[in-house]
């Protein structure tokens, strides 16, 4: 059979089927697939169909053999069904109107996938209406073609746990530097796409501005077969809130700031990492120094840097030049 056939009836054979699955039982249900020629080569071959239907999001599990427990494979399905889902009707309209923004959005790489849930959910619900005393505007981009392009293939990579080699041009060199990447997740930030991931240059996590990302990438190798995994402790969370001084672009610096009394309501969400020396002073870690004076100085008067004595002079550097 073809290669999707046998995808869909390995799902129905693992999902029928009462105990976990052994690969002899495997490869009897399959014999024309998994039971010619060398073994070696049909271990690899339902290894890259298993890594694909978990790429899918196909749940497979392998149960060791333990005591009164028999070993082999298995879908579990309380994990890959969900309960069903019920909305409010003020719950289903504002997911429509959101959802309805993301669309207009050609870069957007999961628009396609919106577009089919909402679809299915207005099937299941016929209930939807915009409310009319909420309206959301916003400014159409031309779209770049080469950067939906770049954007579209980092999302298959990350779909599929697979490792890319980008272009990277630095802001605070001016380099751009070829750059190794294990990609965590996307975020939409500030009007700019950002790649969160394990770099292989500086053996930690980054985060890439897409803008900033040169050419295109190469097609993906071996794409049914994961590179590498997330740590289960990353969370995409820690990136919604990241400042321009928290970007890595250099070694922490300790820096001390006060605020207007005024204007603490209003700065405290984007000082949430901050350590409160008192109520007007803040020391922040600072891995972005272009970033944290860019934000000073939009703040005007309302923001003084403390120390240390050289990022206040690299301040009064900023502010000559301007003047």
């Amino acid at each position: 059979m073809n290669r999707t056939e046998r995808l869909l009836d390995l799902i129905t054979y693992l999902l029928n089927a009462k105990d976990p699955v052994s690969w002899q039982e495997i490869k009897n249900h399959f014999s024309e697939d998994y039971a010619r020629g060398v073994e070696e080569s049909n271990q690899r071959k339902f290894e890259r169909d298993k890594a694909e239907l978990v790429s899918l999001g196909i749940p497979i599990d392998y149960q060791a053999l333990a005591e009164g427990r028999k070993e082999g494979y298995l879908i579990r399905r309380e994990k890959l069904f969900l309960p069903e889902v019920e909305f409010a009707p003020t719950e289903a309209s504002l997911l429509m109107l959101a959802a309805s923004v993301v669309i207009e959005s050609e870069s957007f790489p999961y628009r396609e996938q919106v577009e089919s849930a909402l679809n299915k959910i207005i099937g299941a619900q016929n209930r939807f209406a915009v409310p009319s005393q909420i309206a959301i505007s916003f400014q159409k981009r031309l779209q770049d073609s080469q950067f939906t392009g770049l954007l579209q293939q980092i999302q298959q990579a990350l779909d599929r746990r697979k490792t890319i080699t980008i272009k990277y041009h630095a802001f605070s060199t001016g380099e751009t530097v070829e750059r190794k990447v294990n990609p965590y997740g996307l975020i939409f930030r500030k009007g700019n796409w950002v790649l969160i991931g394990w770099d292989h240059l500086r053996k930690g996590l980054r985060t890439f501005v897409l803008t900033r990302i040169k050419g295109t990438i190469a097609p993906l190798k071996r794409p049914g077969t994961p590179d590498y995994e997330i740590p289960p402790d990353f969370s995409l969370r820690d990136y919604l809130n990241q400042q321009p001084w928290e970007l890595d672009l250099h070694e922490p610096v300790a820096v001390r700031l006060r605020i207007a009394k005024h204007r603490i309501p209003e700065l405290i969400s984007q000082l949430s990492a901050a350590q409160a020396i008192d109520d007007r002073t803040f020391e922040i870690r600072v891995t972005n120094t272009r970033g944290l004076i860019s934000w000073v100085l939009s703040q005007k008067t309302d923001v003084e840097v403390l120390g240390p004595p050289e990022i206040r002079q690299e301040l009064r550097n900023v502010l000559q030049s301007l003047i």
